[in-house]
């Protein structure tokens, strides 16, 4: 099933029919409201208006040529306007013309700022021409009106003056200010530059390059000292291998003294004891004797005199050697604080570089306020240069002012009020607000008006559109033009109907028996004969007729299909009125309430023919008086085997059932029948509704709808209605 988006199409058709089903909601706010706006209309009392033309002096026009152009400018109305509106509508302007002509009652401290707005809306200020503009003033009393138009003028041009002179004052004033200001603000900020480049001199941008060659020079040199470092460590490495290896050749020892004779015997006898020991033990007496002789020359050996030579060269060179030796060492110690030094210089020099760009941000900004402050200086300065010289031109030019070029005159006529544009905008508002009243019920009931949108919605056939029936039969002029579908359905009742009769069915819409020609009638044969095709296609008896909820036409529609049935038909059709909560059918047939559907369901309900009526063709089994537990009832198993009794004995079978959405009662007899034909009302039937009550019968069951209570206008065809009603039954 298709979700709704919106049932209704509105075209010009549509519109128009929804204005005359919705014609009060049109007709009230415009038989309400305009009269109310006409009374008002004419009550208002008249108004008269007066204006004064005010415009620079024509002096000025004469001596243009002498006139400076922005002197001209400044004339200009329409350009000043706000100026002009904000002193003449000024709250002392007003107060005091309140005051002078006693417009309304002040205290005598301030005015009421309701007062002042209300005399604000009673001044006009209109710009006529570039170089001038009306004040008027609309009131009750036309000498009033002109009098006080043409003082609000005079006092423009009285406030105008000594406006102008506080303006030139305040401006010289204001620009000498701000001049001071900004000369003392451009004096700081370029002090501060200076003092700033002077604490960061050597890391200033412009040094980048003066730090960079130096910053080589530096690492030159210590790349110098270090390799001198590197020679001075070699050479003592060298000098101290040399020293070491004379040093190993004894080149330090004294050369030895001559020896005596008792020294070499000494020798001898060592020699010889350390022979012997190796040969015999200390006891032997050789060894004895030996050790004795050398005992005895050891005690009487005496020391040789020492004889002082002079150095060799190779103890030169040696001595040489250490001298040299010590001087490298504190030459190595100074080459190291120099390269230190230069190190220390190096990371100097890398931190100017590196920090120069930030420096140089700096340096714009600061340079960059300064310049934005002196454009803003020598600007200003132009200015009030400027404005001095155009004050001087405005003090010496006496004739450049507003006057009163055409005084206000006292009105012949009333300006308003303009009583019929009030009335016709009246009427159009509420007009416009009725057509909102009607868009706003149209929208607000978002039901179905024609037998496509109700099938474009659920998908399901309609198998007729039945339009709105008359209490009374339309036929016109019955007597002199007898209609063929009379003797079609005459047989319905046995012998003709009483006066009494007649009137009942009409009032009850039974158009098969009161009206048979007309439109609704046939288009209940439509669906009997629709109906009476589908049993023969499906061999179906039973036929349920609901509705989503009550008040839709369901009764209607199955009593007026049953009777359409009973013309049509060979067989026997019968009308069970199963709706056992409120059975409505006995009523409409104007029978009396006796025992039917509901009391045969009870377990001793009896036999069946003792509750059936006949009207005419048709057999009626009414509800009944019996409905308590009309669910139990129908659940029970006694319904199924009535309902095929009945199947038995009839053609054809309509059941009336109740509402599907309030009771289950519905849903209980569509299983028991073959088919449903489901009643939808115009303009009645919410699409959410249809669309749960179908779900819950489901969609198998339901062979098709019936459109209730249709417009006729409102169907694409309805010409085809209207042909049919205008020459075959004689209707306009």
């Amino acid at each position: 099933m298709k979700e709704n988006e919106g049932t209704k199409s509105f075209s010009p058709a549509s519109v128009l029919r929804a204005l005359r089903r919705r014609k009060l909601f049109l007709l009230l706010p415009v038989l309400l409201l305009t009269p109310a706006i006409a009374f008002y209309a004419l009550r208002m009392p008249p108004r008269f208006r007066a204006r004064a033309l005010v415009g620079s002096d024509p002096a000025i026009a004469g001596r243009s040529s002498l006139v400076r152009p922005d002197a001209l400018v400044a004339l200009n109305a329409q350009d000043q306007l706000r100026a002009i509106r904000e002193t003449i509508l000024s709250t002392p302007v007003l107060e005091r013309v309140i005051r002078e002509f006693r417009l309304y009652n002040l205290p005598p401290a301030s005015a009421p700022a309701v007062d002042i707005e209300a005399m604000r809306a009673r001044v006009e200020i209109q710009v006529e021409g570039p170089e001038s503009f009306y004040v008027g003033f609309e009131g009750a009393e036309p000498v009033q009106v002109r009098n006080v138009a043409n003082r609000l003028a005079g006092m423009f041009l009285d406030r105008k003056s000594d406006l102008r002179g506080r303006r030139v004052e305040q401006e010289d004033n204001f620009l000498d200010s701000e001049v001071g200001v900004l000369q003392t603000q451009l004096r700081d900020e370029e002090d501060n530059l200076k003092l700033y480049k002077q604490g960061v001199a050597g890391e200033l941008p412009e040094r980048l390059a003066a730090n960079l060659k130096q910053l080589e020079n530096l690492q030159q040199q210590i790349h110098g000292k270090t390799d001198q470092i590197t020679e001075a460590e070699a050479r003592r490495s060298t000098l101290t291998e040399e020293v070491n290896a004379l040093a190993g050749q004894g080149v330090l020892d004294t050369e030895a003294p001559a020896r005596t004779g008792a020294e070499i015997t000494l020798d001898q006898l060592r020699v010889k004891l350390r022979d012997l020991k190796t040969r015999y033990t200390s006891e032997h007496p050789e060894i004895r004797q030996t050790a004795t002789q050398i005992q005895e020359l050891e005690a009487a050996k005496t020391p040789a005199p020492v004889v002082r030579s002079q150095p060799t060269p190779v103890q030169l060179r040696y001595l040489g050697l250490q001298a040299e030796l010590k001087s490298i060492g504190p030459r190595l110690e100074s080459y190291r604080r120099e390269r230190d030094a230069l190190t220390a210089d190096v990371q100097t020099f890398e931190r100017r570089v590196n920090s120069a760009p930030a420096f140089e941000t700096a340096v714009s900004k600061r340079a960059r306020d300064a310049s934005l402050t002196r454009t803003r200086y020598e600007a200003l300065l132009a200015r009030q240069q400027e404005a001095k010289l155009s004050h001087r031109a405005e003090k010496t030019d006496n004739d450049f002012s507003y006057r009163i070029i055409e005084p206000a005159q006292t009105p012949a006529s009333p300006s308003g009020p303009h009583r019929v544009r009030i009335i016709v905008a009246g009427f159009l508002g509420s007009l416009a607000l009725g057509l909102l009243g009607v868009f706003i019920a149209e929208r607000a009931n978002p039901s179905f008006e024609t037998a496509e949108e109700l099938e474009a919605f659920t998908g399901l056939p309609v198998l007729s559109s039945v339009p709105s029936i008359q209490t009374a039969p339309e036929r016109a002029g019955m007597g002199k033009n007898k209609q063929p579908g009379n003797e079609s359905q005459a047989f319905l009742l046995p012998g003709n109907l009483t006066a009494e009769q007649s009137r009942h069915f009409q009032e009850q819409r039974l158009a098969p028996l009161t009206d048979p020609g007309s439109v609704a009638a046939q288009q209940y044969s439509i669906l009997a004969l629709k109906v009476h095709q589908w049993m023969a296609q499906t061999g179906g008896k039973t036929l349920l007729v609901s509705s989503s909820s009550g008040a839709e036409g369901k009764s209607l529609t199955a009593l007026n299909l049953s009777l359409a049935l009973a013309a049509i038909s060979e067989g026997r059709v019968l009308l069970v009125d199963g709706d056992l909560r409120l059975p409505q059918v006995h009523e409409r047939l104007g029978m009396k309430q006796e025992k039917g559907f509901g009391d045969l369901l009870a377990p001793r309900g009896g036999e069946i023919d003792g509750y059936i009526s006949r009207i005419g063709a048709l057999d009626v089994l009414p509800g009944g008086i019996d409905r308590t537990n009309p669910i139990g009832l129908l659940a029970s198993g006694r319904t199924r085997e009535i309902l095929a009794r009945l199947k038995s004995r009839y053609d054809v079978i309509v059941v009336d059932s109740p509402p599907v959405v309030p009771v289950a009662d519905s849903q209980i007899l569509a299983d028991l029948c073959d088919g449903v034909v489901f009643v939808v009302r115009a303009r009645q039937t919410r699409p959410e509704l249809l669309l749960r009550a179908l779900e819950s019968l489901g969609a198998p069951k339901v062979i098709g709808l019936v459109l209730n209570d249709v417009e006729l206008g409102a169907t694409p065809y309805a010409y085809a209605y209207r042909y049919y009603q205008r020459h075959y039954l004689g209707r306009s």
